[in-house]
């Protein structure tokens, strides 16, 4: 309940600058970012509290971008964008060179509706365990997530990796990484995840 209470606040906020902006004459010249954690599990994959491990509902938060200079209304843009984006496409707007290397893309040519061929495949999830909630104590991991599949590859679980095929499991029940049809999928990710930890 008190975690509703949360929500319909964050909800009147939300509001309250949106209807100042409003009367203000400033919406439409105004960005508006809205983003939120992580969250909670509530019982997905058996899990509850916070969401520290790389299945979907822990990995993916909403992103809504507002602004009508720039962004046409009611657009769905069906590509990865990750937080470490939000920095350098915020710069971007306002038109702020970085005076440091950061990480992330700026998302502003997706946000167009640019045509965008060299835009990210996939990316790197990454969790270091700690000792807060015992239930994911050595469950450290780094994984892969492609538009149609994810891999996970746990740093102090012996034999504990996981594969899915999100095209035909999107709620990721069903570990495929044993199944023999599945061996050049778990190559080439084992390999583009090493790539990718490289990059580091």
């Amino acid at each position: 309940r008190d975690r509703l209470r949360m929500l319909a606040a964050v909800d009147d906020g939300v509001g309250l600058l949106l209807s100042e902006l409003t009367r203000s004459k400033e919406l439409d010249h105004t960005v508006f970012v809205f983003t939120s954690d992580h969250g909670y599990w509530y019982g997905e994959h058996g899990l509850s509290v916070e969401r520290r491990l790389a299945y979907e509902e822990g990995i993916r938060i909403p992103l809504l971008v507002r602004y009508p200079t720039l962004i046409k209304p009611g657009s769905v843009i069906d590509r990865f964008a990750l937080s470490i984006d939000l920095a350098p496409t915020l710069l971007q707007m306002a038109d702020v060179a970085p005076t440091a290397p950061v990480d992330g893309r700026s998302l502003v040519p997706l946000l167009k509706g640019e045509q965008t061929p060299h835009w990210r495949t996939s990316f790197l999830i990454q969790y270091n365990t700690d000792t807060v909630f015992p239930r994911v104590y050595k469950m450290g991991y780094r994984a892969i997530r492609t538009k149609h599949w994810k891999y996970i590859r746990y740093h102090d679980l012996d034999q504990m990796d996981e594969l899915y095929d999100l095209s035909h499991d999107p709620y990721e029940m069903q570990n495929v990484i044993e199944r023999p049809q599945a061996a050049v999928v778990l190559q080439r990710l084992q390999s583009e995840l090493d790539q990718l930890l490289s990059q580091e």
